[in-house]
């Protein structure tokens, strides 16, 4: 994950800390789902075939899904009852304009590397969600596995 991404995903897991935002993990599963449909349906063909590449359209496409729904919950303060609605609207975005949700990802990640404005800002009332700078994101073969006496695999 590159720097630009990077703060893309600490804003929206920022997001989804918000008292009255979205269940990140629940979310995730969702865009992942849109995404292996839309490759499975064939509407990323096109875009696999310009770039000749097949992993880095889809998690393109994933980030950029999930930075529209990021915007989308943000800019219509959307909540848990809104997901269903919400999620079939961006499913039917994705697999029908694939290419302009990726273009939407690539002007808000050069907007972010030039340090302007993001799609996410706007503020909401109430208590705030940590501050980027207070996230970090451990990877899974980052964790150190506890040592304890009589824990082990079975």
């Amino acid at each position: 994950m590159d720097a630009k991404t990077l703060l893309m995903a600490q804003e929206i897991f920022r997001l989804s800390h918000h008292h009255i935002q979205f269940p990140f993990c629940l979310m995730s599963v969702n865009v992942t789902r849109i995404a292996i449909q839309a490759l499975r349906e064939e509407c990323l063909s096109r875009e696999c075939n310009r770039q000749q590449k097949v992993i880095a359209v889809v998690n393109s496409f994933y980030a950029a899904t999930f930075l529209r729904l990021a915007h989308v919950w943000r800019t219509q303060q959307k909540t848990i009852s809104d997901s269903g609605f919400v999620l079939k609207d961006l499913e039917a975005l994705a697999k029908k304009s694939p290419r302009r949700l990726l273009k939407t990802l690539e002007s808000y990640l050069a907007r972010a590397s030039k340090g302007q404005a993001s799609l996410l800002a706007q503020k909401y009332p109430g208590p705030q969600a940590p501050r980027a700078s207070d996230l970090t994101f451990t990877g899974v073969c980052d964790l150190q596995p506890h040592s304890s006496e009589g824990a082990g695999l079975i």
